[in-house]
């Protein structure tokens, strides 16, 4: 976890600050520090996990300022720092003018996961705050982030080491395709390194083969598990598996047709289902029979005042999609799909 790496929990500093935008780095961190101390002392008397909002800023401080038990170390790991109040990041800076000497406190901000939209200037807020400066004053300070220059670089080793861990190497042209295939989000490129890994066994080299046996391309995937999202009137994960689609470089488009088509099959299948077999609706919509019950049962999640009301809302969305633009093409398009989901859904 240190830039230093550390063997024993008695070379570990009084103070740490962990941030940045990968959500996955900063939990692993987490983990290697919690194995260090749970292989080398007794936990469950010497270690804590605390939401800062929810216990507030004296809880974090009378538990830094407990003596450990049987130990030389007590760890202390207090979560979304950043989101106390003022006056309580004011008492967890003066502690750290005099922290315990036998305590790590392991203060953690917020960090963005699936679904959280990421800002590009929340970090450099953090770094100007005036906890963090002290923390870096106090202790150490770890950002985990493969924003900025470099960050395809970045992605590109840290898939190799994934790999590696594993025991495999990957060849160049199929690391690219699995970066291609999965996008950016380190959970989904871990995921992946896993499938693939298991899938060459115990073969070690990696190659673009396997990849594109194991892996379909992210968008592929995406753009069909978004409109059963919207279609099953799941909000916050649509506008998450939205943004990932935009951000992987889908067309908007290409994503306003596909949603136009599932509706205007939910709206058939809805008609039909009364006077006819699943199979009959198959044969008189040329769909798979499957196809046909899930949009069946989609339909009941929308009333058919709703259902109109949804046209409309495509009527308008396609309109507007080609109107007058304050924003670059893609960025524009986007927002109007987002806006079109959201008035779908309701």
């Amino acid at each position: 976890m240190p830039k230093k790496r550390v063997e024993s929990v008695e070379e570990l500093k009084n103070i740490y600050f962990l941030y940045g935008d990968e959500e996955l780095l900063v939990e692993n961190a987490l983990k290697r520090l919690q194995d260090l101390l749970a292989s080398q002392v007794d936990a469950d008397f010497n270690m804590e996990v605390l939401n800062a909002p929810e216990v507030g800023a004296e809880r974090i401080v009378d538990s830094a300022e407990t003596i450990p038990l049987m130990s030389s170390r007590r760890l202390v790991i207090a979560r979304d720092i950043d989101k106390l109040p003022r006056k309580g990041q004011e008492l967890i800076s003066e502690y750290l003018d005099r922290p315990n000497p036998a305590t790590t406190l392991v203060m953690v901000a917020h960090v963005s996961g699936p679904g959280e939209s990421r800002d590009v200037g929340t970090l450099k807020r953090m770094e100007s705050g005036a906890l963090f400066k002290k923390a870096k004053a106090s202790g150490e300070v770890l950002k985990f982030s493969l924003s900025g220059r470099g960050k395809q670089q970045k992605l590109e080793e840290w898939i190799t080491e994934q790999f590696r861990k594993r025991g495999k190497r990957v060849e160049t042209p199929a690391r690219d395709l699995l970066l291609e295939n999965v996008g950016r989000e380190l959970r989904d490129l871990q995921d992946a390194t896993e499938r693939v890994s298991l899938f060459v066994a115990d073969r070690e080299i990696v190659r673009v083969a396997d990849v594109a046996q194991v892996v379909a391309p992210a968008a592929e995937q995406g753009v069909f598990e978004l409109v059963d999202a919207v279609a099953d009137r799941r909000r916050d994960l649509s506008i998450f598996l939205l943004n990932r689609l935009i951000r992987q470089g889908e067309s908007p488009q290409r994503i306003f047709n596909l949603l136009l088509r599932q509706f205007r099959l939910i709206a058939r299948c809805r008609s039909l289902a009364a006077g006819h077999e699943y199979p009959a609706i198959a044969t008189e919509l040329s769909i798979p029979p499957f196809l046909v019950g899930k949009c069946v049962q989609q339909s009941k999640r929308f009333s058919a005042e709703r259902l109109r009301s949804a046209f409309g809302e495509f009527k308008r969305a396609q309109v507007e999609m080609h109107s007058t633009k304050y924003l670059p093409d893609a960025d524009y398009q986007a927002h109007v799909l987002e806006m079109l989901i959201v008035n779908i859904i309701g």
